[in-house]
């Protein structure tokens, strides 16, 4: 008893310790966020494969809630959506399915365009704060989904938030199989004007599942 009484008190400590001022200062930022363009690489970590498996992909993003997710040069697949459906489309093999952009499926690509990334208090709705540490100016913090529906695709996610200027450098996801897939942002513009077009793409051809 007195050792479960001391773990208790050991993991009190630690939550007591998680730093969350860089992520007030981050998440303040978010508020004056209306779009984002930015590049980025994406390395997906297999528990049946040796190696990572790296593609370049390039994210456009308005909010609330419209996104283009493109990976691949040339694009091989993408992850759009317009506000109210997703569509995850296979663009070498010309087909598409649509899913409600609010299941937790479409959630793992749109987070970053909802109101849990708007203010403090929605993003501590959303997840639960575990770990937080600094290494090299990079404010690196751990969450958990509080969504039971979400954790059945995203275990955990790891951010890592640059503190001199309040940019996301990388979001990690665990996903519920044991893989990881973690994207690194790079060229971001923040607020740039973009085509509405973009989040409705002409899908003429292809089959829709």
């Amino acid at each position: 008893m007195r050792a479960l009484l001391v773990l208790f008190s050991l993991i009190s400590i630690a939550r007591a310790e998680l730093d969350i001022k860089p992520l007030e200062a981050w998440i303040a930022r978010q508020k004056d966020l209306k779009s984002l363009e930015a590049d980025f690489v994406q390395e997906r970590k297999l528990p049946s494969l040796k190696k990572p498996i790296s593609t370049p992909g390039r994210l456009r993003m308005e909010r609330p809630g419209k996104l283009l997710w493109e990976l691949g040069q040339p694009v091989k697949t993408m992850a759009v959506s317009d506000g109210s459906t997703m569509t995850l489309v296979d663009v070498a093999k010309k087909r598409g399915k649509r899913i409600d952009a609010d299941s937790s499926e479409a959630r793992q690509f749109t987070m970053l365009s909802n109101q849990a990334f708007q203010d403090l208090a929605g993003f501590q709705d959303a997840f639960e704060l575990v770990e937080s540490r600094v290494t090299e100016g990079i404010y690196q913090l751990t969450v958990r989904p509080k969504d039971k529906q979400m954790r059945k695709h995203v275990s955990w996610m790891f951010l890592d938030i640059d503190m001199k200027s309040q940019e996301l450098r990388a979001l990690d996801l665990e996903m519920e199989d044991k893989s990881r897939i973690r994207t690194v942002f790079s060229k971001a513009k923040i607020n740039p004007k973009i085509d509405p077009a973009v989040f409705t793409p002409d899908l003429s051809g292809y089959r829709m599942l």
